[in-house]
């Protein structure tokens, strides 16, 4: 799962059921709540100084596109551009890419809202051949009876606005994404790069969040490790570099 803490309309009390689909439904910023009016003068007070933050709005969507679609990449690229020199596996997707997911009804967003301007993001699928990356057919082997009730789901990514790291609406956005599969009594599979994990312990933050869910399990399913060689000269006398370049390349 893309995750860093800087990313129809249902509440989020309602959850699809198990194996069910979203309705396609393009998405419109929520009714922002009325800020009444600042005083004429300031005191100079701390408090007038620092005031409390607009409440975040949590909502479920199947469709995003327009202004709200264009506001959620430019706070994707902000969140994971920064991932391309940190992490061998593409963390980084390109605007068309990242348009079509929002796009895409079979991926349901939960989505945080700052006075009608979307501010984080959580994406999570059980259609997984919708999610390139991964084997469905491992998925499917694994969880047999999950797999007969389409309740295997994959967390694609969890984002906030980099302006509001360091507050609730990360963790928010996290456990809420747990909570769809739950409902479902599904499972959830997510991946995290190494860098991640070590410098937001991942391996923790997970097992907090699972702890949360009564029964739940939480494993490592698969591993994949990146090696790389460093070879600053080959092996001396090595026949291969006795044989001529044309001879190897002759078919046998």
């Amino acid at each position: 799962m893309r995750a860093t803490q800087g990313a129809h309309r249902t509440s989020t009390g309602k959850q699809r059921a198990a194996g069910s689909r979203p309705v396609s439904t393009s998405v419109r910023a929520p009714t922002p709540e009325v800020i009444g009016e600042p005083p004429a003068q300031s005191s100079g007070s701390i408090i007038e100084q620092h005031p409390h933050a607009s409440p975040i709005q949590i909502t479920h969507e199947t469709t995003i596109t327009g202004d709200a679609a264009e506001a959620l990449w430019h706070s994707y690229r902000a969140n994971f551009e920064p991932l391309a020199s940190l992490a061998v596996l593409q963390h980084f997707y390109s605007r068309e890419e990242i348009l079509g997911e929002l796009a895409n009804p079979q991926i349901l967003k939960i989505v945080g809202w700052q006075r009608g301007a979307p501010v984080g993001l959580a994406m999570v699928t059980n259609s997984l051949e919708d999610v390139p990356q991964i084997s469905p057919d491992f998925l499917r082997a694994n969880y047999p009876e999950h797999a007969a009730t389409n309740s295997i789901y994959f967390g694609i990514l969890v984002m906030v606005d980099p302006n509001l790291r360091g507050r609730t609406l990360f963790s928010r956005l996290y456990i809420e994404l747990w909570q769809v599969p739950a409902t479902a009594g599904g499972v959830l599979v997510f991946d995290v790069c190494d860098f991640n994990r070590l410098a937001f312990d991942a391996d923790t933050l997970a097992q907090r969040v699972a702890d949360n869910f009564p029964q739940s399990d939480l494993r490592v399913i698969d591993r994949q490790t990146w090696y790389v060689a460093e070879l600053p000269r080959p092996i001396p006398n090595h026949p291969s570099l006795s044989v001529p370049a044309s001879r190897a390349r002759q078919p046998r």
